[in-house]
């Protein structure tokens, strides 16, 4: 009997494995479904995407998917007319044999078609890989989102809950429901989870996922998301995946990903070496102004100023 349940085991585990594979992009592995491949975007359309949010960083952006979604768009991306594409002419064909009374039952009919042909292709999921070669508070413009990183990085993992609360707050006060992100009037997020921790390695974290709405028109598409937001040798590493049809595993399918490619990246030794030497220098300067502030030889103004200094 033991060696009937091992040999189902092992089939298991054989058929499990069978069905994904792992892809390399700069030197982080991802654990994706075998019909994925991955396409690199030029300097120049990363550029156009990311320049009203970074500074001078360097950003490299991937594209991972199935395959039949990344050759679309690689094809769209060298210039081809989507129109042209089997999947846009079939639609068009079953289109003239249909009469809609108005836009939006014409819409709702398009969305539909798209949504068959992506579950008959199981194009369930895309993800978007993104490297900075700094770190999170250089790579991004906003001073106040400079300021932040450095207060998360000074906090434990009790602080670090206290203040997710407080930023999702934030984030969702134009809604007042602590869900909704209004973007634009056309585009909306309705957060599920949003974690802000450290991970093994002392890392900065945010993991968040959601329902991503957007309406053009009489249409309205709804995509379910997942983003992750950390660091790797002092360089910030985003992994955003968005999931369109069969999304029932999407969120397990992409913390598989997520930790089989991100809880296994090993730390920059001489990275490492020299953090460590700094650490206890700053650690004694805070402990010192700590003492002096409680004392009340500073005011609270004082306090976060020289804070503010020792930290950057």
């Amino acid at each position: 009997m033991k060696l009937i349940n091992y040999i189902i085991f092992l089939t298991i585990l054989i058929i499990g494995n069978v069905n994904s594979k792992n892809i390399n992009i700069q030197d982080i592995t991802f654990e994706v479904p075998q019909s994925h491949i991955y396409i690199e975007y030029t300097n120049d359309e990363v550029e156009d995407f990311f320049q009203e949010f970074v500074n001078s960083a360097n950003i490299k952006m991937y594209l991972l998917g199935p395959k039949k979604y990344v050759d679309l768009e690689r094809a769209i991306l060298n210039g081809e007319d989507v129109m042209n594409n089997q999947y846009a002419k079939s639609i068009m064909k079953k289109m003239e044999k249909k009469s809609f009374k108005d836009e939006v039952q014409a819409s709702k009919w398009v969305m539909s078609e798209v949504k068959k042909i992506m579950k008959k292709e199981k194009i369930d999921f895309i993800s978007y890989v993104i490297f900075s070669d700094q770190n999170l508070k250089n790579t991004f413009s906003d001073n106040d989102f400079s300021e932040i990183i450095d207060e998360l990085n000074q906090m434990n993992s009790t602080e670090l809950a206290e203040q997710t609360k407080e930023i999702r707050k934030m984030i969702t006060s134009l809604s007042g429901n602590n869900k909704s992100i209004p973007i634009n009037d056309d585009m909306t997020i309705n957060l599920s989870k949003f974690k802000i921790s450290k991970n093994k390695n002392n890392q900065l974290y945010l993991k968040s996922s959601g329902d991503f709405i957007y309406i053009f028109g009489p249409m309205r598409l709804d995509i379910d998301l997942n983003l992750f937001l950390t660091e790797h040798n002092d360089k910030a590493i985003m992994l955003i995946s968005a999931c369109y049809v069969n999304c029932s595993k999407f969120n397990s399918k992409f913390d598989k990903m997520k930790k089989n490619s991100f809880n296994n990246i090993k730390i920059n030794k001489a990275n490492l070496k020299d953090n460590n030497e700094i650490k206890p220098n700053i650690i004694k300067q805070l402990e010192e102004l700590n003492k002096l502030y409680k004392i009340g030889v500073l005011s609270e103004d004082e306090f976060k100023k020289a804070k503010k200094k020792i930290l950057n």
